[in-house]
């Protein structure tokens, strides 16, 4: 098998997502026009530095120290750490990552001490690439997780779907093909027709899942879309790891021929911009064709160059690929003292890396190579250690089998701890009103302290019918789970899903398996809690919104919106609070109707209370009923908790139904509640 790029999207200060040498010429001219030595030439140095990292890396980390010289007599500390920001990417872009990790460490010590949150959010990204490269996987996640949760908090979209696609690419080389899927696809969908390089880097890294998991056509369809996306935009980095990947497809698809001209044209592009880690990608996978067609001389060749520069670049996780394909060569050319001394190495540092693939790779070369030295037994052992580590990395299946019984369990678990609670609660209640009337018996006896037991019984009343909402509770909290857990809505999920592979279509089988497991997962865990914050209740509905938009392919769109002078996650509202209208909106206002369907939710401030807004395009009412029959059980039981939230507060209850020239209207109006 032969090692393809990975390519990851970097976040950086300078903004610009797009790196053309048409923009580089544009910059160029307009820095010659203006010679003055101030802030907008300093702008201009920092974002034509930006542009070249992927055009030419070496010209783009000259243009940063030209920035870095003239921020600091500027005193300009945002373009300071912006310089330094574009610095590390166009040393990373090198292969340089000790470079860039000390250049990025200085742009986030900068906007750390000014407080930029959004500039050491994508600096932490960046500084996640530098030790991604160094097969440092768990120091990368943990920038990764960082970056997000800046990028989380700032609500900044773009910076959450590059960091998406990082993590994405960090899961790939660990062989949690899955995961890596799961993120690539989501941000996929954010950025095609929007950004054209986005798309395109991430095309590339679902080609490369695709890739590992053996299915070719559509890895080679992936690869080819990225290939036509970056050389129409002039980007030569981009270009030449597409064509590195085209290469390996080739090669792997049986076309050694065709894999050799990707990979020269890929060795070509990297070695004009100077990047040494992809220039010893190339060079490795060069060799690894000529392996494949028994020239073991050109082979050693080109494996032995790419290797050397592996070294130089502190990629440890290519540098045991490399080691493992030169061993190869050695078996071949009858050198298996030197090919067992590699593989010894290659498997502590694979060992060291947490790179279970490249652990398969070597303990296989180590059996052949202990197979011609006549250690038959030893060269069983490690065969079979190679079985093992490569069924690990294929357990796709089981993973789904096992994700099915984990929700079956957690929702069974949870069900019986709800009803043992209510059930507890019911008994205490009764003992409680016993008691009380007990001694309402002995006070109203003593009439000599009729004030006292007036004042007592009025007590008394307060306690027992407090004891009897903790009742009225409990049963609501019960039936509000069940119907959050509909068995329509389960069944139809599961059908969907069921129907995606009936269809040969695994990918979207998968996806909707996890978006279902989550939504179940909240679901339950919610149901432990009487409030959550409005951010908690949006994010369950609005993936259960994505999953009935996709089992109905799309037959309607929505939209969240949410007053500016509200805080989501300060604000406190019972679970699932309008889950039952949009359930209702969906299944019977949209069902059947001959135009796309339209959700729009809105949350407002008015006069002290919190007002929620279910609306559709849909048919009204008497229409649902008039099609459907039967009444939703849900709304009754949210009315009812509305009921119970509002009068604990001293406030009634508020849902107002309103008949639209199209569709209906749902207002549900409760007290306002802060978490602090």
């Amino acid at each position: 098998m032969i090692r393809s790029v990975l390519l990851i999207v970097t976040i950086l200060f300078a903004g610009s997502a797009v790196a053309q040498k048409p923009l580089v010429d544009s910059l160029t001219g307009a820095l010659e026009r203006h010679r003055a030595e101030d802030t907008l030439r300093l702008h201009l140095l920092n974002e034509l530095s930006f542009a070249y990292y992927q055009v030419d890396p070496a010209q783009g980390a000259a243009i940063a120290g030209q920035a870095i010289e003239l921020a600091g007599r500027l005193r300009h500390p945002a373009m300071l750490a912006a310089a330094y920001n574009n610095k590390g990417t166009n040393h990373w872009a090198m292969g340089e990552d000790s470079l860039a990790r000390g250049a990025t460490e200085r742009a986030l010590n900068i906007h750390l001490e000014a407080g930029n949150k959004l500039g050491a959010a994508k600096a932490l990204n960046n500084l996640a690439l530098s030790y991604y490269n160094m097969s440092d996987f768990r120091k990368a996640l943990e920038y990764h997780q960082e970056a997000l949760s800046l990028f989380t908090g700032l609500e900044h979209y773009a910076g959450i779907a590059n960091t998406y696609s990082n993590m994405g690419v960090v899961y790939l080389a660990l062989s949690d093909y899955p995961q890596a899927l799961k993120y690539f696809l989501d941000v996929a969908r954010q950025w095609r027709g929007k950004d054209s390089a986005a798309t395109a880097n991430t095309l590339v890294n679902i080609g490369l899942v695709y890739k590992n998991m053996k299915d070719y056509p559509r890895a080679l369809q992936y690869a080819g879309e990225a290939l036509s996306l970056y050389a129409s935009a002039g980007n030569r980095q981009g270009e030449a790891n597409a064509c590195g990947n085209l290469g390996t497809l080739y090669n792997e698809h049986g076309d050694p021929q065709t894999a050799l001209q990707y990979y020269k044209r890929g060795l070509a592009l990297n070695t004009s911009i100077g990047n040494k880690r992809r220039i010893a990608s190339d060079l490795v996978n060069i060799g690894t064709v000529y392996q494949g067609m028994n020239d073991n001389s050109m082979a050693h060749d080109y494996l032995e160059r790419g290797l050397r520069l592996y070294e130089q670049t502190n990629d440890r996780e290519n540098t045991v690929y490399a080691m493992i394909k030169l061993a190869e060569t050695n078996i071949d050319l009858g050198n298996t003292a030197g090919a067992r001394s590699s593989l010894q190495k290659a498997i502590q540092l694979a060992s060291e890396a947490s790179s279970v693939q490249n652990q398969s790779f070597a303990w296989e070369a180590m059996s052949k190579v202990l197979q011609q030295s006549g250690q038959y037994n030893e060269a069983l052992q490690a065969y079979k250690r190679h079985i093992a580590l490569r069924d690990s990395i294929f357990n796709s299946a089981k993973a789904r089998s096992v994700m099915h019984m984990q929700i079956q369990f957690e929702f069974e678990k949870k069900e019986a701890l709800l009803k043992a609670a209510h059930e507890r609660d019911n008994a205490l209640a009764r003992a409680e009103a016993r008691r009380r009337k007990a001694i309402e018996i002995a006070v109203l006896t003593g009439l000599l302290l009729l004030i006292a037991a007036a004042a007592g019984g009025y007590a008394l009343y307060r306690k027992r019918r407090d004891a009897e909402m903790r009742v009225k509770m409990a049963d609501t909290e019960m039936k509000a789970l069940r119907a959050q857990m509909n068995p329509h809505f389960i069944f139809n999920s599961l059908n969907a899903i069921s129907a995606f592979i009936s269809r040969n279509e695994p990918l979207q089988a998968d996806d909707y398996l996890v978006r279902f497991s989550a939504v179940i997962r909240t679901i339950l865990e919610n149901s432990e809690f009487k409030e959550i914050t409005l951010s908690e209740d949006l994010q369950v509905l609005e993936h259960y919104m994505k999953l009935e938009r996709t089992r109905l392919n799309g037959a309607f769109d929505y939209t969240v919106r949410i007053d500016g002078t509200i805080d989501p996650h300060n604000t406190l509202v019972p679970p699932l609070l309008l889950q039952p209208f949009v359930e209702n909106s969906i299944w019977h206002g949209l069902s059947g109707i001959d135009r796309q369907g339209r959700i729009l939710i809105d949350i407002s401030l008015q006069n002290g209370g919190l007002v929620c807004v279910v609306e559709d395009n849909g048919r009204g009412r008497q229409s649902r009923q008039a099609a459907n029959g039967r009444k939703s059980m849900g709304i009754p039981i949210t009315r009812s908790r509305v009921r119970i939230w509002n009068n604990s507060r001293g406030k009634a209850d508020n849902i107002i139904f309103t008949d639209l020239e199209q569709g209906t209207k749902v207002m549900v109006t409760i007290q306002l509640k802060h978490k602090f």
